[in-house]
């Protein structure tokens, strides 16, 4: 049955307009590989902001290795360049959580600071605050750099460096790229390439609580709700990763999510493929009334019961 059911899903997928950007279906159940479809794109594609979920999953790795002994550092212990700026008292958590209370609009907003020829978390860290840190959620992309360039400091590598040697060679993923800014700091908010399979890889290690490659307290905590969240996705939130009724996802803009089912042992994974060119200025084709292939998947699968699902 449950087959049958990704065959109808694919079906849908591949006929209805709002899904034509679709890229990737792929649900793996009990560590087997239900289904697997690619209708377009690169095989190897811009992961958007699910690359927030694998940047916290290295601190988790840099937990377990006594290189990020606490998350409630001031963010200018770790990057002294940050003290006297606005972005100065917020701690890693903050970061983690978005939090950090911090202006994400005008020329704080991530398209603007990517056109910089330099100095990104200069410009991320003179943002004005306009609220306390730990205050509310509101997403935040210049945050995750400002993370990602303080796991990197904290780590002694570059993020793609550490996370060559301490999470994909684990995992056996070898198809990946990760871009970084003028000043060499790998991108903490999105834009690494990985591919489907890769992906589920990483939620298989999500699953299975990090393993033995991610410290468990950490991985439980990141896949626990920290904040209430809200928008894009408008759910819960924990670290870099959002958290629902159902289980726990990472996401990114166009249809990027790989869900993580724990009752199921399943995970779901969908990408898009918006034909992105970061420019400046930044340009992409979707339709205007398009849809995350997610929606579609889940709302098949999720009526059928544990013992469906599982066979």
């Amino acid at each position: 049955m449950l087959r049958e059911t990704c065959l109808e899903i694919d079906r849908e997928l591949r006929s209805r307009p709002e899904f034509a950007h679709t890229s990737h279906f792929r649900l793996v159940v009990g560590g087997e590989v239900v289904h697997d479809a690619h209708y377009g794109g690169p095989a190897v594609a811009d992961v958007f902001s699910v690359t927030k979920s694998v940047v916290a999953t290295l601190a988790g790795i840099a937990v377990r290795d006594g290189l990020l002994p606490s998350l409630d550092v001031p963010v200018e212990r770790v990057l002294p360049e940050v003290a006297g700026t606005p972005s100065a008292g917020q701690t890693l958590r903050h970061l983690l959580t978005m939090t950090r209370g911090s202006d994400t609009g005008g020329q704080y907003e991530i398209d603007e600071v990517m056109a910089l020829r330099t100095r990104w978390v200069a410009r991320i860290a003179a943002a004005p605050r306009i609220a306390a840190p730990g205050a509310r959620f509101q997403y935040d992309d210049g945050g995750a750099h400002l993370f990602g360039a303080a796991l990197s400091r904290l780590v002694g590598d570059s993020l793609s460096g550490y996370a060559g040697r301490a999470l994909f060679a684990p995992l056996g993923v070898t198809d990946w790229h990760w871009p970084a800014d003028p000043d060499g700091l790998n991108y903490g908010f999105g834009h690494l390439r990985l591919s489907a399979a890769s992906l589920a890889s990483l939620g298989a290690l999500w699953l299975d609580n990090g393993r033995s490659i991610m410290d468990p307290g950490f991985a439980r905590e990141m896949t626990t709700t920290q904040t209430g969240g809200g928008p894009p996705e408008g759910r819960a939130y924990g670290y870099f990763m959002w958290v629902d009724e159902h289980g726990y996802f990472a996401g990114g803009w166009a249809g990027q999510h790989v869900t993580v089912l724990p009752a199921d042992r399943a995970i779901v994974v969908t990408t898009g493929d918006p034909r992105f060119d970061p420019g400046p200025p930044p340009t992409h084709h979707l339709p205007r009334d398009w849809r995350p292939a997610r929606d579609l998947v889940l709302q098949r699968l999720l009526p059928m019961s544990r013992y469906s699902l599982g066979r």
